[in-house]
Parts: C-alpha cells; sequence; structure tokens
C-alpha cells in the first residue's frame, strides 16, 4: 500500500501531467492526440487518488496564522498576480477588440446586458439583427448577468474575465503553506505560475482573457470547490445553481450527488440542495426572463452536431490543436461523440459514486463528492462536440484548488477523525 505521503505525490505528479498536456505541451503539435489521452487519464486518476486522501476541508485562516516569511511571500505573490495581470490584460485588450469578426461571444453579452438595463427583461433572449445578419443568446443568465458592472460603468467587458483569473490565483496563492511542506508547496506553485502564464501570456491560450467569457465559468467551478469542501450545503446548492446556469458542464453530477446524499442518508441535506436549487433557477432564469427563454436554450444541444460538423468545414485546427476525443471521430461520427457525450455525462459519475460507497464498506473513501465532480468535467470536455481549448481550463482550476486545499488541510487537519 501507498502511503499517505506517496498518494500526495502522485497527486501531485498526476496534476502536473494534467497541467501540462493542457498547456505548454500543445506546442508540440504532432503529439496532441497522445497529450489528449494523457490528459483524460490523468483527470481520472486525480479523481481516484483524492478518494484516498484525508477529507479536504476548506480551512480559513487569518494572516496571523503564517509566520513572516509566509505572510510577505504571499503578499508579494499577489501583488505581482495583480500587476501581470492588469498589464498583460491590458495589452491583449489593446490588440484584439471586442468584435464579432474575432468571437462573437462577448458582442452578443454585451447586447444582452444593454437590453437588461434598458428594462428589456422579457426581451433579452430575443434575435440580435445586429450580429450575422440576425443570431439568438445562446448564453445561460449566470453567465452573463456578471459582466453587467462592465456596460453600466462603460469599461472593457473582458476585464470581468481578468477578475475572475485574478480572484481564483489570490485564493490558491493565500491557501498554501510555505512552512510546512515547502517541496510540494512550492512545487504547486510552480505549476500554477505555468497555468497562469500559459492564460495570461501565451499566444495559444490569450483567448480565454482576450476573447472568451470562460473566467466567469471558471470562477464558479473553482468555488464549488471551496463550497464542497466546506460542507454547507447551501453553500453547495447556490454555488452548483450558478454552475449550472453559466455552463452546462457538471449537469451529469447533479444525479451522482444527489445519490451520494441518499446513500448516506442524508435527508435533511437532500431536501435543502434541492429546494434551494429550485429557487435559484426560478429567481436567476424563470422569473425575470421567462419560460419561453429556458425551453429555447434547453433545445439548443440538439444543434450541436450540425455545429460541429460546419467547425470541421471551416477550422479544422479548433480539433487537432486542442484537447479532446473529437479529433478520433471525425465529422461522420459527430453524432456518435455528441451521444457519447451525454451518455457517460450523465453515467460516469453516478458509477464512481456507486464504486465509493461499496468500497467504502471495506475500506474508508474520502472526499466523493468532489472526485465525482471531477470524473464529470474529465468526461464532459473529453468528449465535448467542438473543443475549444479555453474551456477546458474549468477542470484545471477545479484541479488547482482541489490540491491547494489539501495541501492546506493534510497538514492541519490530518489528525482528525475522518466523518
Amino acid at each position: 500500500m501507498f502511503s499517505l505521503e506517496n498518494r500526495k505525490k502522485w497527486l501531485l505528479a498526476v496534476f502536473a501531467a494534467e497541467t501540462m498536456c493542457a498547456t505548454y505541451c500543445l506546442k508540440i503539435y504532432a503529439f496532441t492526440p497522445v497529450f489528449s489521452v494523457v490528459y483524460f487519464l490523468s483527470g481520472i486518476a486525480f479523481a481516484v487518488l483524492i478518494t484516498s486522501v484525508p477529507d479536504i476541508k476548506t480551512v480559513l485562516r487569518g494572516p496571523m496564522s503564517f509566520s513572516a516569511f509566509s505572510s510577505w511571500f504571499k503578499l508579494l505573490l499577489f501583488i505581482a498576480t495583480v500587476i501581470i495581470a492588469f498589464f498583460v490584460s491590458r495589452y491583449w485588450f489593446d490588440l484584439i477588440p471586442v468584435d464579432p469578426d474575432y468571437a462573437d461571444m462577448l458582442p452578443v453579452i454585451k447586447i444582452m446586458d444593454q437590453r437588461l438595463i434598458a428594462g428589456q427583461w422579457k426581451h433579452v433572449y430575443d434575435n440580435i439583427p445586429e450580429i450575422w445578419n440576425g443570431t439568438r443568446p445562446i448564453y445561460l443568465p449566470a453567465m452573463w448577468l456578471p459582466f453587467t458592472p462592465a456596460v453600466v460603468f462603460n469599461f472593457d467587458l473582458r476585464w470581468i474575465t481578468t477578475i475572475c483569473l485574478i480572484l481564483i490565483f489570490s485564493y490558491f496563492i493565500f491557501i498554501l503553506d510555505f512552512n510546512r511542506n515547502k517541496p510540494a508547496s512550492f512545487f504547486l506553485l510552480l505549476i500554477g505560475v505555468i497555468l497562469f502564464w500559459w492564460l495570461t501570456g501565451e499566444d495559444e491560450a490569450h483567448g480565454f482573457l482576450s476573447m472568451s467569457e470562460e473566467g466567469i465559468v471558471a470562477f464558479y467551478y473553482a468555488l464549488l470547490v471551496l463550497a464542497i469542501s466546506s460542507g454547507n450545503i447551501v453553500s453547495i446548492s447556490i454555488v452548483t445553481s450558478l454552475c449550472v446556469l453559466s455552463r452546462y458542464a457538471l449537469i451529469g453530477w447533479i444525479p451522482a450527488f444527489l445519490l451520494y446524499l441518499i446513500l448516506n442518508q442524508k435527508k435533511r441535506e437532500l431536501i435543502i440542495f434541492v429546494i434551494t436549487g429550485i429557487i435559484c433557477f426560478l429567481v436567476l432564469f424563470v422569473l425575470p426572463f421567462g419560460w419561453r427563454a429556458f425551453v429555447q436554450l434547453s433545445q439548443l444541444p440538439g444543434y450541436y452536431v450540425e455545429f460541429a460538423k460546419k467547425v470541421w468545414e471551416n477550422s479544422r485546427e479548433v480539433f487537432w490543436m486542442s484537447l479532446g476525443f473529437a479529433k478520433f471521430f471525425g465529422p461522420a461520427k459527430a453524432g456518435l461523440l455528441h451521444t457519447l457525450l451525454v451518455i457517460l455525462s450523465f453515467i460516469s459519475p453516478i458509477v464512481f459514486v456507486i464504486i465509493c460507497f461499496y468500497r467504502n464498506k471495506k475500506k474508508r473513501v474520502s472526499n466523493i463528492a468532489l472526485a465525482s465532480l471531477k470524473i464529470s468535467l474529465v468526461f464532459f470536455y473529453n468528449f465535448i462536440d467542438v473543443p475549444y481549448l479555453y474551456l477546458f481550463y474549468t477542470s484545471s482550476f477545479v484541479s488547482l484548488i482541489t490540491v491547494a486545499l489539501l495541501m492546506q488541510s493534510s497538514q492541519t487537519v490530518l489528525k482528525v477523525k475522518y466523518k
């Protein structure tokens, strides 16, 4: 059997492999198919490994909890993060305008926000004639609503993405402890820096900042890791709702999490999770924007196959220079890929929870909710119809915050009895 320290080392190793496959390994274009497979296996291994370590907990500690060295070092890292994010973002924003000719996501979101501010709530999801001679908004409320302040105060929408990136990495820096287990903490910091610089400074991935809205999604999913590790069911339900109402990626995790609560006889938590989720859905979507908007968006998955075929015709590099398994299917089997996406997104986390539940009768299994979330994201993104590279970093941030919490909690809560 591997000792706890060895399991933690393996966890760091597979996290490093997952991160490198999603970043600088992609520069080796000839081996992208190999890295796609390694990325998938690393994600699965990461999920399995976190079930074999102590319960990961959100441990809130004030500045006085750290030594002078650790506190000052964290402060310098935070300042460096803000400065680099600001200047690099400004460089890309000046170079690439918010224009449908580059990418239409943010222009569409801007018009949706303008309609909201103008009080046209019931028309937010109407056709937009100004873009591509007419296009329908396809973004869920938790995706586009956070960009409203940028429209109100007339600044570039992409600064919202930059702020989300800063918040994620700032919390990552905050929970690291450089006084204990220094080699592991500095190694983890190195991987975090690689991910940060790849997303901000590299030509292959600057679209995460300059053209996409994905920073909002990444922030929600990183927040969900904190909510799950806190054990607060209300927080879990609210953040899950924000995740689902930004991108469908974890839709298959919800039945698995409900099954997890049922198998562990947590009826109170189950009721709270469901009721809170329904309230969030009604308040954030149905009541302000109407049932018609929900029906309109719920029909979108049916168009994904045709959209994937169009991308294959016009932009094959999206498949060959990115991660995911779509490159192995090709346009002729886009329908099969979509079917596998739907089936595996729901089945894989449920099967994982069941296996963990029965395995737990013989040997302690920890962090099942977090691990099944990771499994859900791994299958969703690896089998996604059109694997735009910026989509994959949400899963990377889930891993980043999870392993950082593990390094912190395993040092301070290691002797606490398992739940």
